[in-house]
C-alpha cells in the first residue's frame, strides 16, 4: 500500500532560492540535491544572482533564473524587485514549494509565502546567521532542515523554533563522483614529484577556518625536513591576502615551494585523490572520505582530529569540527596527527569510512529524505526526522574505543600545579601593567599585593593617566622599595595629559619587556600565587595564549569576599563571546607577548567595553583563552569604579549582540 501511495505522488515544481553561487559547501550541496531531485522527475528552478558555480548548475541541466540579490537584507527597490520577480516565477512555473538556503532568499520566500500560500522550507547550513534577523523570518517557515545535530540544537535553543518542525538532514554526497581514483596531473601542476607526500586542506579562507590554515602552514614547515611533506591550500575568501603573505614567507625561508595555493576549485575531487591525507570539515570531510582518503577533521569551531570508523559517529555529532569541536586547534596537534596518518596508513579503515559515507550521506538517500519532507509539508503532516549513526560504529570497528565529543567530556587544559624540582620550568620575565587615575590610596594596596607575588623576575609598570592626587608620591615610595629586590623592576610613567583607560593600558604594553604580560587594575588585589600559577599554566599548555583566573569580590575588607559568577571555562568561553557576552576578568588576564604584538593595544572606539573587545578580537584572531578555576584575583567594589560608570555601555552591547554568532 505504501509503495502504491508513493508511486502516485506527482512530480513537484520546486523553487530553490540561493542568494549567490560562490564556491562553497552550501552551493555544492544545493547542486547535488537539485540534480538528484531532477533525476527523481521533479522540476527544480534555481533562483540566484549567479556566481562561479553557475557553470556547474548549467552543466547539470538545471533551470536557472537570475534574481538580483545584492545583500543579506534586501531593502527598498531591490526588495520590491525581488518580490515582483519571485511572484512571476511562482505564477509562471506553478511552484508548489519554496526551499531557501540563504537569508536574503528566506526574507523574500517568507513574504511570498504569506501572500500566495506557498509553503517555505529553510535549510540551516551553519550557526553564522544573525540571530534577530533569522528569528524574525524563521517563524514563517513550514519546516526547517538543519545539516547537523549542533545546527539543529542552535535552531531550537537560540531561535526558539519548535522541535517538532526541525529535521536533521545532512549534506548529500555524490559517491559516484567522489570515489577513489588517480589524479596524475595534480602534483605535477604543483611542481611536485609523484612520490612526495601531500596534505590537502580544502576550505573557505575566512572566519575560524583561517586559523586552521595558519596552524597547518606552521605544521608543514616543521615537518618538511623529516617527512618531505607538502601542503596544498584549496580555497579562497576574504582572508586570502593574509594566507598568501604567510605562505610566501614560509616558502622564502625554505628556499622552495612547500606550501601551494591553488585558489578555489569548482571540483576538488583531484585535490582529494592526489593527497595522502585531507584536512577539512563538514562537506569537505565527507567528500574526502568518499574518495578513500584519511581525514583530519578541523574547522570553523575547532579541532576533532583523525576520523576513524570508531569515532565517526562522534565526529558527525560535531559536524567534523565545523559546528562544534573536541578540542582547540594547534600546530602541535596537527604535527602529531599528520605524522600518524602518514605512517599508519590503514586501507581497511578508509574503505570502512567510504562505506559509512555511502550508507548515511549518499545523495540518493538524502534527496529521498528531502522529497519525503516536501510531500509531508504539502500535506500538512510534516514530522521531524534525523540521522542516527551510533550503531555503525560497533559493527565496523568493534575493537576500537570511540572518542568522546560531548562538551562536558572534552579534554580540558591542565591547571598549574607545583612542579617537582627535577622538572622545574623556566622563569621568563613577566611585565605587570597597571593603569591608574586618581586612586593613590587604592594603588598603594594594589602594589602591596603585586610586590608580594612569589613569581620572579617581575617588571611592574604603573601608567599614571595624569592623576591630580598623590599618585606620584605613592609611586616614589614603591620605586624606593623596588631597589632592594634584584629580580624586580618598577617603572612609573606619567602621561602628559589624561588620555583614558585604553590608551593608558596600551602605553603599558608598549613599555613592557616581558615574555608574558599581566593586566592589573589599580583598585584590585592579587593572590600571591596568581602570576606563578598563570605562567605555569601557559608553559604547560602551549595551545593557549591568554589565561585569566576566577575572582572574588570585596568592598573595604579584602578578607570579607564573596563569589563572582561571571567567569566561564573551556568551550563556554568561546560560546560566551560569540553571544556578545563577557566571561574573562580583564584585570586578571595574563597573555603571551605574541598576542600584544599581533593585536596591538586596546581600542578607543568602544569606551567602557575595551576589555570585552580585546578578548573577542583575540578569539577571532585564533588565540585560545582559558580561566583558572582557583580565585586568584580580588575585585574591589566602590563608588568610583570604572565598571559601574560604563555598566550601561556593556548592557547595550550584550542586548544588541546576544545570540549572534561571531565569525
Amino acid at each position: 500500500m505504501k509503495r502504491e501511495e508513493e508511486t502516485q505522488r506527482r512530480p513537484l515544481n520546486i523553487l530553490m532560492l540561493v542568494d549567490s553561487l560562490g564556491i562553497g559547501g552550501t552551493e555544492t550541496h544545493v547542486l547535488a540535491m537539485a540534480s538528484a531531485l531532477k533525476d527523481r522527475n521533479h522540476r527544480v528552478i534555481i533562483g540566484t544572482s549567479g556566481g562561479p558555480m553557475a557553470q556547474r548548475f548549467h552543466q547539470a541541466g538545471l533551470t536557472m533564473i537570475q534574481l538580483p540579490f545584492q545583500t543579506d537584507n534586501p531593502l527598498f527597490t531591490n526588495y520590491t524587485t525581488l518580490l515582483n520577480m519571485t511572484r512571476s516565477i511562482i505564477d509562471e512555473h506553478e511552484i508548489d514549494l519554496i526551499h531557501a538556503h540563504q537569508i536574503a532568499g528566506l526574507k523574500v520566500a517568507v513574504q511570498i509565502s504569506q501572500e500566495l500560500l506557498v509553503p517555505v522550507i529553510f535549510t540551516v547550513h551553519g550557526m553564522f546567521y544573525p540571530r534577530r534577523h533569522l528569528q524574525a523570518l524563521i517563524d514563517g517557515c513550514a519546516h526547517v532542515i538543519a545539516v547537523s545535530p549542533p545546527a539543529a540544537n542552535w535552531v531550537k535553543t537560540h531561535l526558539g523554533y519548535p522541535r517538532k518542525q526541525v529535521s536533521i538532514i545532512p549534506n548529500g554526497i555524490d559517491i559516484q563522483h567522489f570515489k577513489p581514483g588517480p589524479a596524475p596531473s595534480f602534483k605535477k601542476e604543483l611542481g611536485m614529484n609523484e612520490d612526495q607526500p601531500l596534505i590537502t586542506l580544502c576550505s573557505r579562507i575566512a572566519w575560524g577556518k583561517t586559523r586552521i590554515m595558519e596552524d597547518a602552514i606552521n605544521a608543514i614547515e616543521e615537518l618538511h625536513d623529516s617527512e618531505g611533506v607538502h601542503l596544498a591550500l584549496v580555497g579562497s575568501g576574504p582572508d586570502s591576502p593574509f594566507i598568501h603573505a604567510m605562505v610566501n614567507m614560509v616558502n622564502q625561508r625554505r628556499g622552495d615551494d612547500i606550501i601551494h595555493i591553488t585558489g578555489a576549485l569548482l571540483d576538488p575531487v583531484e585535490a582529494y585523490r592526489a593527497a595522502d591525507a585531507v584536512i577539512g570539515t563538514a562537506r569537505v570531510a565527507l567528500e574526502a572520505m568518499s574518495t578513500g582518503k584519511p581525514v583530519i577533521a578541523a574547522g570553523n569551531s575547532g579541532y576533532f582530529g583523525p576520523i576513524t570508523p570508531a569515532n565517526f559517529s562522534e565526529a558527525w555529532q560535531v559536524y567534523f569540527g565545523d559546528h562544534d569541536y573536541l578540542t582547540v586547534p594547534s600546530k602541535r596537534r596537527l604535527v602529531e596527527d599528520i605524522q600518524t596518518v602518514l605512517h599508519n596508513k590503514r586501507p581497511s579503515d578508509q574503505a570502512a569510512l567510504r562505506k559509512m559515507v555511502a550508507t548515511y550521506f549518499k545523495i540518493e538517500t538524502v534527496s529521498k529524505a528531502i522529497e519525503d519532507l516536501y510531500y509531508q509539508v504539502l500535506s500538512g503532516q510534516a514530522s521531524p526526522s534525523t540521522i542516527e549513526i551510533s550503531s555503525a560504529m560497533s559493527q565496523l570497528a568493534p575493537a576500537e574505543t570511540p572518542r568522546l565529543a560531548a562538551s562536558e567530556d572534552k579534554p580540558t587544559p591542565r591547571e598549574a600545579k607545583p612542579q617537582p624540582k627535577s622538572a622545574k620550568l623556566e622563569s621568563p620575565l613577566v611585565s605587570v601593567v597597571i593603569p591608574t587615575h586618581d586612586r593613590a590610596e587604592l594603588l598603594d594596596q594594589c602594589l602591596e599585593s603585586v610586590f608580594a607575588q612569589t613569581y620572579r623576575p617581575l617588571e611592574i609598570i604603573v601608567v599614571d593617566d595624569h592623576s591630580s592626587d598623590s599618585t606620584p608620591q605613592v609611586a616614589a615610595k614603591w620605586t624606593k622599595r623596588a631597589e632592594g629586590d634584584k629580580e624586580l623592576t618598577f617603572i612609573y610613567y606619567r602621561l602628559p595629559r589624561n588620555l583614558g583607560f585604553a590608551r593608558a593600558v596600551s602605553m603599558g604594553y608598549l613599555l613592557a619587556q616581558g615574555e608574558f604580560i599581566a593586566n592589573h587594575d589599580s583598585d584590585d588585589i592579587s593572590h600571591p600565587e596568581r602570576i606563578s600559577q598563570q605562567v605555569q599554566f601557559l608553559q604547560l599548555n602551549e595551545d593557549y595564549s591568554l589565561v585569566g583566573t576566577n575572582y572574588e569580590v570585596f568592598s573595604d575588607d579584602v578578607e570579607n569576599r564573596r563569589k563572582s559568577y561571571l567567569v566561564q571555562y573551556d568551550n563556554n568561553i568561546i560560546k560566551s563571546y560569540r553571544a556578545g557576552k563577557h566571561c574573562v576578568c580583564f584585570g586578571s588576564l595574563l597573555v603571551r607577548r605574541k598576542v600584544i604584538e599581533r593585536l596591538g593595544g586596546l581600542t578607543t572606539f568602544m569606551q567602557g567595553a575595551e576589555d570585552y573587545e580585546f578578548i573577542a578580537r583575540a578569539i577571532v584572531q585564533g588565540f585560545n583563552v582559558q580561566n583558572l578555576r582557583t580565585p586568584l584575583y580580588y575585585y574591589r567594589e566602590h563608588a568610583d569604579q570604572r565598571s559601574k560608570e560604563f555598566y550601561s555601555v556593556r548592557s547595550v552591547i550584550i542586548s544588541n549582540t546576544e545570540g549572534e554568532e561571531a565569525q
